[in-house]
């Protein structure tokens, strides 16, 4: 009765529970069971060695994203301390409107921003270069908010003295703000390298030469 129901739900004809066939999942662990002693348990190299000389020794990709990450790392920590830094020192009216423009920034996807970008850096004649892949993602409002946080909690006391010790503003900006933001400055760079490292999209609009092409759109 219980094999005429499978039939009859399975569309099948066994005449016999001994010719249905197990699940794919059991028969995969059963073969792999007899097959234990067959599998080779030793550290293999030639696969490393392959996809090292495919991306080493065919195009520039891993040189374009070492240059690529590198330039990103540095713009990110002039450009947004720069900015974080003018934001929290002067406060200005408007920096209630500048912090929420700036996250607004952050809601739209990546996607989005992609066509406009391929626009501007063909009409400025930077398509194919370093330029159109660093300057769309120089300044980053997340990076920008973090680090105004950060110097707003540097005691105004250090600029009042270093202001009445004759230094300028630049000044009190690399040897005080600067100096005092390691811990945050190294937050940023990891995340303009991580942000650099994987951005696929970009890369592969802006820069369509081949011998541009980071390691992402290398190895995709």
């Amino acid at each position: 009765k219980t094999l005429k129901a499978l039939n009859s739900a399975h569309g099948s004809s066994y005449e016999s529970f001994d010719t249905v066939g197990i699940p794919a999942k059991e028969w995969e662990w059963t073969l792999f069971q007899k097959n234990k002693k067959h599998i080779l348990r030793e550290f293999i190299k030639r696969n490393y060695i392959v996809v090292l000389d495919t991306i080493l020794y065919n195009g520039r990709s891993v040189w374009n994203t070492f240059v690529y990450c590198s330039l990103s790392i540095l713009a990110a920590l002039i450009v947004n301390p720069m900015a974080a830094y003018a934001l929290s020192r002067y406060r200005p009216p408007s920096t209630y409107k500048l912090l929420l423009f700036l996250m607004i920034t952050m809601a739209f996807p990546p996607m989005v921003l992609g066509i406009p970008q391929f626009l501007l850096m063909k009409r400025l004649g930077l398509l194919n270069t370093y330029a159109a892949l660093i300057l769309p993602t120089m300044a980053n409002g997340y990076m920008i908010f973090l680090l105004k946080g950060f110097f707003d909690s540097l005691p105004r006391e250090l600029f009042e003295c270093a202001t009445l010790d004759g230094a300028g503003e630049w000044t009190m900006f690399w040897q005080i703000a600067m100096a005092l933001s390691k811990p945050i400055l190294a937050v940023i760079a990891l995340g303009a390298f991580t942000a650099a490292y994987g951005n696929f999209m970009l890369a592969f609009i802006v820069c369509q030469d081949p011998r541009m092409w980071t390691l992402m759109v290398h190895l995709y």
